[in-house]
C-alpha cells in the first residue's frame, strides 16, 4: 500500500495550558486533495499551523515523506517541500505581482525552475499575467487570493496546504478558485484543504475529516461525508 505523504498521530496541541486540539490523527496520500471541514472556532486553522510549525504539539507526532517533522521551523517545513496559503490572502502589497511570485521561490531548488513554474502560474491564473506589473494593494480580493496561491505554487511544493480559499469571495470567484484547485490537483500536486464551503470542498476532494471542538469526530471518502445525516444537516442544511 503507498505510504502516506503526510502522515498525522495522536497530536495534542496547546495554548497557554488550554488543550485546543485533541489526538488527532489524519493522513494524506500522494495526489490527493483531502477536505478538513468543521464549525469556525473547531481548530482547523491550528491544526495546519501545527503541521507547517507556525505550533508545535505537546503530544503526538507529524511525518511528512516519511521524516519526523514534529516542531519543525516553518522553514525548514517549505525546504522540505511543503507550502501554506493561509487565511485572508495576504499578499505584499507594496510590491508588484511579479515581485510577489518571485518571493515565493526564494528556496534553492525553486530558484533554477523559476521560468518554468512562472508560465504555470500564469496558465493557471491568466489575470496575475495581465496584473504582473501592479502593485499586490491594488488588486482586487479575488485577484490577491489569487497571488497568494500563486506565490505559494512557486516554490514547487509536494503538498500544498490551503487555509480557507474562498472566504470573502463572490459566488463566481469562488467556484473560479475551486476549479483551480482541482487543476493543480491534476498535475499531481497533493493538497490539504481546510474550507468553510463544505458543498464546494467535499465536491472535489477524495478524502474528508470532520474537525469539531479540537476533536475528529468523522472521516471517509468525501461522497459518504457528504451523504451523512449528520453533516448534511450540521453543514449543508439539505
Amino acid at each position: 500500500m503507498t505510504e502516506p505523504l503526510l502522515d498525522i498521530k495522536q497530536i495534542d496541541v496547546s495554548f497557554f495550558d488550554v488543550r485546543v486540539l485533541h489526538q488527532i490523527d489524519l493522513k494524506v496520500y500522494p495526489s490527493e486533495i483531502v477536505t478538513v471541514i468543521g464549525p469556525n472556532g473547531a481548530g482547523k486553522s491550528t491544526l495546519l499551523g501545527a503541521i507547517v510549525g507556525f505550533q508545535v504539539p505537546t503530544e503526538g507526532s507529524i511525518t511528512f515523506k516519511g521524516q519526523n517533522i514534529t516542531g519543525i521551523a516553518p522553514e525548514k517545513t517549505v525546504q522540505l517541500g511543503m507550502t501554506i496559503v493561509p487565511e485572508g490572502a495576504r499578499v505584499f502589497t507594496d510590491m508588484t505581482v511579479m515581485d510577489n511570485l518571485k518571493m515565493g521561490s526564494y528556496i534553492k531548488s525553486s530558484r533554477a525552475l523559476r521560468s518554468e513554474t512562472l508560465e504555470m502560474v500564469f496558465s493557471f491564473f491568466p489575470r496575475l499575467h495581465e496584473r504582473m506589473k501592479q502593485k499586490g494593494g491594488t488588486l482586487s480580493g479575488g485577484e490577491r487570493q489569487m497571488l497568494a496561491i500563486g506565490r505559494a505554487l512557486m516554490s514547487r511544493p509536494s503538498l500544498l496546504l490551503l487555509d480557507e480559499p474562498s472566504l470573502g469571495l463572490a459566488p463566481l470567484l469562488v467556484t473560479k478558485v475551486f476549479e483551480t484547485i482541482v487543476q493543480i490537483a491534476a498535475t499531481g500536486l497533493t493538497v490539504l484543504l481546510v474550507e468553510q464551503n463544505v458543498h464546494f470542498s467535499l465536491e472535489i476532494s477524495q478524502r474528508a475529516y470532520v474537525l469539531e471542538n479540537g476533536r475528529m469526530v468523522k472521516d471517509g471518502p468525501s461522497h459518504e461525508i457528504m451523504d451523512n445525516d449528520y453533516i448534511r444537516k450540521s453543514y449543508l442544511a439539505l
